[in-house]
């Protein structure tokens, strides 16, 4: 509220400014084409005129001169360009009007407003009082409105949470059977049977991503694990997913790393990279998955996300595309992980050629590399 009144009384101030700057400009070309009327009437009708005299005004400095510079009467300014028609310097309006085109031997009027400044000066402390009073007023004003609709709000997204928190545990009961139902069959499933496992599947890490959030309470138990195997079984568990799309791994292990983390964070996080870069996937793609010193990498030949789109990823909710199914809470999940452990995420995305991300560990969650 602060800065958006700050920007009104700023614009305010500007439109004032140029308002008082035109309408001097304008008074004093009027005040000026009277002064030539009367130089050119008294030439062509051969009167004496004096110019002196004529120069006399109580709220403009008039000054006249001739074709060679040189001034004939008037306030004689001290430094002046007659071939500059307006200009405004430290609250100083001065115009340079050539409407008497010789008559009189008068080739430009010069005239100079010296109060411009103090009418501003003026009118900025008028702003600034406005300013102080509309803050003061919308301070008092936003502090009650706060008071009265704070407490609903509040009240709401608690109810909203409780929702989301009662939903998902409804969930868990089946999806769990439907896995063991499938599961069950062995090697009798049919094709429609993997369908519903495959879509099994996705719903339990759904559940598990909103369980991660709204269920899971904070406290981290961490374990060390060996990131190589532990990547595998997230590979393999995925895929049918895969399979599906066409969509091969590559699992690349140039050095042994093992991480001192919290399982289920470091499912979540592995997993939702890995969905990711399935779900996001062309058809008949390809997945690399590469650990190397201290950096675990995921990248894909998908479909890519446009660079203004980049910095908005991690947020929740948030969906770069609407290509792909899902509730933009997968890349939030893996930020928060790894701010949490102090991981660095980067990733780098061309549309049409894919995406990778990069995580370095540090140092005190990397337990082994070798």
């Amino acid at each position: 509220m602060f800065l958006l009144l700050t920007l009104i009384a700023w614009l305010f101030y500007r439109q004032t400014y140029r308002f008082y700057l035109e309408e001097s400009r304008h008074q004093m070309q009027i005040y000026a084409h009277q002064l030539s009327s009367q130089i050119i009437f008294a030439h062509m009708n051969h009167k004496p005129l004096q110019l002196s005299k004529l120069a006399e005004n109580k709220h403009y400095r008039i000054a006249f001169y001739d074709q060679n510079g040189s001034c004939l009467a008037g306030q004689c300014f001290a430094s002046v360009n007659l071939g500059e028609n307006f200009r405004e310097k430290a609250g100083h309006v001065r115009i340079v009007d050539r409407s008497t085109f010789g008559h009189k031997g008068v080739d430009a009027i010069v005239l100079e407003d010296d109060t411009f400044g103090d009418l501003i000066a003026q009118k900025r402390l008028e702003i600034i009082a406005f300013w102080l009073s509309a803050l003061v007023a919308v301070s008092i004003l936003g502090y009650i409105l706060a008071r009265l609709f704070m407490e609903p709000v509040r009240s709401r997204r608690e109810k909203l949470d409780q929702f989301i928190k009662e939903s998902t545990h409804e969930l868990n009961t089946p999806i769990s059977a439907l896995l063991m139902s499938v599961d069950a069959k062995g090697s009798d499933a049919n094709q429609h049977d993997e369908r519903i496992k495959i879509s099994a599947r996705r719903l339990s890490e759904i559940y598990a991503d909103l369980t991660y959030l709204f269920l899971r309470s904070h406290e981290e138990h961490p374990v060390v694990i060996e990131l190589g195997g532990f990547i595998k079984r997230q590979i393999e568990s995925l895929v049918p997913l895969a399979e599906r799309k066409k969509v091969t791994f590559t699992l690349e292990v140039r050095n042994r790393l093992s991480v001192l983390m919290d399982k289920e964070s470091l499912t979540r996080l592995v997993s939702n990279l890995l969905n990711n870069a399935i779900k996001y996937n062309k058809i008949g793609g390809k997945i690399i998955v590469r650990i190397e010193g201290d950096r675990l990498s995921v990248e894909d030949t998908g479909i890519g996300i446009a660079s203004e789109k980049l910095g908005e990823i991690y947020k929740r909710f948030y969906r770069a595309t609407e290509e792909s199914g899902g509730f933009g809470l997968g890349l939030h999940i893996v930020h928060k992980i790894c701010r949490r452990y102090g991981i660095d995420l980067d990733v780098v995305s061309k549309e049409g050629e894919g995406t990778k991300f990069t995580l370095r560990f540090p140092h005190e969650v990397c337990q082994e590399t070798i």
